[in-house]
C-alpha cells in the first residue's frame, strides 16, 4: 500500500477529498496545519500518475504492509477482571482460566468493553453484591457487559436498557436470549421491581434520575454506580441521599468513583 500526501487550504479540502475518492482511495486522514491549511494523506493500493495533484505538493510514500485484522485482534486480548471474570472478544480462543467466568463481548458500538476502569469497578462490586434471587436492571446498558455478567453469575432475572438504538442492537447479538433488553430509559421500568440496579453512567444522568432509581427498587434493593469523577461525587451523593438511597461505599480509583448503595 502507498499513500499520497497533499497540503491545501481549508477551503479547498472538500473538493480535493472528492477527487481523491473518485481516484479510488481506500481512506483519507486529515491533519490541521498552521495558517488555515490542512494536510491530507490518501491511501491507495498502488501509485498512479498524480500530476493533477502537483499544485498541492503531492508526494508518494510506501506504507508498511499491515494486517489490520490481526492488529485489531492483538489489541483486545483476554483480560481478568476482579476475582471472577475473564473477558474476551468473540475471536479469542484462549482457554478460560480456572475458576473464572467467561464473558464474550464485542468491542463495538456500545460503551463497556472490560478494558475501561469504570466497567471494571462495576464488575468488581457486582461479583460481591449479586445474590441468586436478584432481579437485576442495567440502566444505560451500552455494550451489555454488566447485564451479561449478572446473568453469568446466576441472577434470577436480568434486563438492560439504553436510549441508543445502535448500542442495543449490537448488545442484542452478544447477550443470551434470557437477558431482556430494550431501547428506552429507566422510566419504563415498573415500580418496586428491581433488587440490584447497575448504572455505569455520567454524574448528571445519575443525579437527575435518582428519584427514578429509588422508584424501581424493591425494599432492600441495592445500587452499583460508576462513571462519576470525584469532582462530581458530592452532587451525586447528595441526590442519592435526598431520594432515600444512601451510599454504603464510596471508593475512588484513578479518576473515577464507585458508589455502592
Amino acid at each position: 500500500m502507498v499513500s499520497l500526501r497533499l497540503q491545501c487550504g481549508a477551503e479547498q479540502k472538500d473538493e480535493l477529498v472528492a477527487a481523491l475518492w473518485e481516484d479510488g482511495t481506500q481512506g483519507i486522514t486529515e491533519v490541521d496545519l498552521n495558517g488555515n491549511r490542512v494536510e491530507l494523506r490518501a491511501f491507495f493500493e498502488a501509485q498512479f500518475e498524480a500530476a493533477a495533484y502537483a499544485a498541492y505538493g503531492a508526494q508518494w510514500e510506501e506504507e508498511p504492509d499491515i494486517d489490520w485484522a490481526a492488529e485489531t485482534r492483538a489489541a483486545w486480548p483476554g483480560r481478568s477482571v476482579g476475582t471472577r471474570f475473564w473477558i474476551v472478544p468473540p475471536w479469542n480462543e484462549d482457554a478460560t482460566p480456572e475458576g473464572r467466568v467467561r464473558l464474550t463481548i464485542n468491542p463495538g458500538v456500545g460503551f463497556g468493553t472490560g478494558a475501561d476502569l469504570t466497567t471494571q469497578l462495576c464488575l468488581e462490586a457486582l461479583e460481591r453484591e449479586l445474590r441468586p434471587s436478584d432481579v437485576v436492571f442495567d440502566f444505560g446498558a451500552g455494550s451489555g457487559i454488566l447485564a451479561l455478567a449478572a446473568h453469568a453469575l446466576g441472577a434470577k432475572a436480568v434486563c438492560g436498557a439504553d436510549i441508543d438504538l445502535d448500542s442495543v442492537m449490537a448488545a442484542r447479538e452478544d447477550l443470551p436470549a434470557a437477558v431482556g433488553l430494550f431501547v428506552g430509559s429507566i422510566r419504563s421500568v415498573r415500580d418496586g421491581s428491581v433488587d440490584l440496579l447497575l448504572a455505569n453512567l455520567n454524574a448528571e444522568t445519575i443525579a437527575n434520575h435518582a428519584a427514578e432509581m429509588r422508584r424501581v427498587l424493591r425494599p432492600g434493593g441495592r445500587v452499583i454506580i460508576s462513571g462519576v469523577p470525584p469532582r462530581h461525587g458530592e452532587r451525586v451523593v447528595k441526590a442519592l441521599r435526598a431520594n432515600g438511597i444512601p451510599p454504603k461505599e464510596i471508593y475512588e480509583e484513578d479518576i473515577w468513583l464507585r458508589i455502592v448503595c
